[in-house]
């Protein structure tokens, strides 16, 4: 940054009249519109209207000091409108984007809903659930003791998964 030098060489000379500046060979070529080595690549307007010349096209040796700061006054605010339509444009686009993103969003949880949090089950077997819950309260130490009440609630399981399962079958 800052560390190579610029190719280009551009003489200034002060003219015999107060204000007016004498520039080189290589910046009158530039002032006459011809094509510059290296584009603009950020798609901005250029700070001045084109090189070496005025909104109005004079060149800029010819403008007073004043008018050269009213001009470059006027191109600053031309940047500044171009960057503030970008903004906007931005923010426009962000904003289509956040509400596309809201609507998937509520349309998904509206999918998961339905597949998933409104099915009601009644409980299977609870009964039996129950018992081993007690026996295992009962005998914390020896939970060897509550092997028949958890194979009878096991099997119970069994034989509601597969009579659903049947269920589904001939629907």
């Amino acid at each position: 940054m800052g560390g190579s030098q610029s190719t280009r060489k551009v003489t200034l000379e002060q003219g015999d009249m107060e204000g007016v500046v004498k520039v080189s060979a290589s910046v009158v070529k530039r002032m006459r519109g011809e094509p510059e080595d290296e584009p603009s690549s950020t798609g901005a307007p250029p700070l001045e209207p084109e090189a070496g010349r005025s909104r109005d096209g004079i060149p800029r040796e010819t403008l007073l000091p004043h008018e050269q700061k009213a001009v470059l006054h006027e191109a600053i605010q031309e940047r500044d409108r171009y960057w503030q339509d970008k903004l906007q444009s931005v923010e426009e686009k962000n904003a289509q984007l956040n509400q596309l993103t809201v609507e998937q969003f509520h349309k998904a949880a509206e999918e998961v809903e339905a597949k998933f949090i409104k099915q009601h089950y009644k409980p299977v077997c609870q009964d039996l659930q129950e018992a081993v819950m007690t026996c295992y309260i009962e005998n914390p130490k020896q939970t060897l003791n509550c092997a028949q009440q958890t194979k009878a609630f096991t099997s119970c399981v069994e034989n509601a998964r597969l009579s659903m399962l049947q269920l589904k079958a001939s629907s």
